[in-house]
Order: structure tokens, then C-alpha cells, then sequence
């Protein structure tokens, strides 16, 4: 087994999952990347590491992503669980008429969507933690990473499945608590405004930084989240949203 150590990075074909995979790989880390699109290939190939074209809701993609990590590797050191927003969306739902002043559109949103967003958001996730848990465990240690959302713990009409991101966080405590004495982390990242997702300058500049957090920014978080500086850092939900949450935690 090779001394370099892997990360498994998913929805890595462009914005933060791609941002990551390219942070790490500068980092010395070898990269084995999953997304829908053929991209994550041509990423891959570029970084010297290997990829897949799969979904993250998809249990036995899931399943393929680690074997091919430990096929081509023979070690799982972290994994970076990145997805997209879930659907229930405004454009999804009722395009602009989906939003804050349109009534009863949360309760318009149907248990197939609701389902969806839980797999997206929470179960890809645990499906993951099952898969790498026992690899890290032999190995000794791991860490792991979420990306989850502000809008989470400052929930937002237009984007309302994404309160169920907070079980994401919770999950995040109890494999802390159950799992930190063997060595391994879990963490989760909550993005703000990223400068790859089109905001109104009139946003931004209602955010303390004036502009929207870059996406390089966002991956050095990760990659100090997954590094063994970090190492006294587990259960944790972190906002990397330029100061634009306004609650108290």
C-alpha cells in the first residue's frame, strides 16, 4: 500500500467538489472523484488520480466509488461528501411563483421530493460512512467531511429541503462521539454565497466581506479539516459564508 494518501471527493466535476480535488492534489493528496458528468474523468486524468461517473444517490455507485479507491489505491485516508442542492426548489416547484409570498408552497412539495432531498442531503452521506468506516477503523484513522449549507441553520423559503440538512449535522455529533476514540474525524462545511453561484451585486454587498466567498477559500478549509492539523477538530458544523450568518452559536 502506498504511503500517498486518498481522498474520495464526490460531485467533483466543477464548482466546490472540483475546487477541492484540485486543492488536495496540489497538497499531495491522490484524488478519486465521482460526479454525473464525464468531467470528473477528464479532472482526474489531469490531477493523476482516477474517477468514476456515478450519482450520489445511488447506493451501489457509492458502493463502486470505494472499491475503485481501494482497488486502484488500497486506502481510504478521507472522504469529501460533496452534492448540489435537492429538489423542492423554486424552479423545480413553480419557478418565481415559488418563494415567500406564494402560499402553501412549502406544503406543495410532495413526500417524492422530500425523499429525494433526504438522499441527497443525509443518506449518501451515512451510505458513505458505512462503506470507508471499517477501512479507516483497520487503517487507524480518517477523516471526513460533509459539505452541507447555511441555509440549514438559516433557512431560506426558496431553497426549504435543505432543512434537512441539519440531521447531516446531528449524524456529524453522533459519529464524532462514536467514532472519534478510533481515530476518526467528521466535519461538517457550511458554504455561504460562493463566487461560482450568480448573486446580485446588491447581495453581495450586504455580506461583511462585500463579496462572495471564493471557492479556493472554501476548499483550504476542507483540506484543513481533513489534515492531521485538525486533529482536534471533530462534530463540528462550520460556516465558511463570510461572516453573513447572523445567529449566535
Amino acid at each position: 500500500m502506498s504511503d500517498q494518501k486518498t481522498v474520495i471527493v464526490t460531485a467533483a466535476s466543477r464548482g466546490i467538489g472540483a475546487a477541492c480535488a484540485r486543492t488536495l492534489a496540489a497538497k499531495g493528496w491522490r484524488v478519486v472523484l465521482m460526479s454525473t458528468s464525464a468531467d470528473c474523468e477528464t479532472l482526474a486524468a489531469e490531477l493523476g488520480g482516477y474517477a468514476m461517473r456515478g450519482s450520489v444517490t445511488e447506493p451501489a455507485d457509492l458502493a463502486a466509488l470505494v472499491q475503485l479507491a481501494m482497488d486502484r489505491t488500497g486506502r481510504i485516508d478521507a472522504l469529501v461528501a460533496n452534492t448540489g442542492h435537492g429538489p423542492g426548489l423554486s424552479e423545480v416547484k413553480a419557478g418565481p411563483a415559488y418563494g415567500p409570498d406564494s402560499a402553501g408552497h412549502l406544503l406543495d412539495i410532495d413526500d417524492v421530493d422530500w425523499h429525494a432531498a433526504l438522499d441527497m442531503y443525509v443518506m449518501n452521506v451515512i451510505r458513505l460512512a458505512r462503506l470507508i468506516t471499517p477501512i479507516m477503523m483497520k487503517q487507524g484513522s480518517g477523516a471526513i467531511v460533509a459539505i452541507s449549507s447555511k441555509i440549514a441553520v438559516e433557512p431560506k423559503p426558496t431553497y426549504p429541503t435543505s432543512a434537512l440538512r441539519l440531521a447531516l449535522h446531528a449524524f456529524a455529533k453522533l459519529y464524532a462521539d462514536r467514532y472519534g476514540r478510533a481515530g476518526i474525524r467528521f466535519n461538517c462545511v457550511l458554504p455561504g454565497l460562493i463566487e461560482n453561484w450568480p448573486v446580485p451585486e446588491q447581495a453581495l454587498q450586504q455580506l461583511p466581506l462585500g463579496r462572495a466567498v471564493k471557492l479556493t477559500e472554501l476548499a483550504e478549509t476542507v483540506s484543513f479539516l481533513i489534515s492531521d492539523v485538525a486533529g482536534g477538530v471533530t462534530g463540528q458544523s462550520i460556516l465558511v459564508d463570510g461572516g453573513s450568518a447572523r445567529g449566535v452559536r
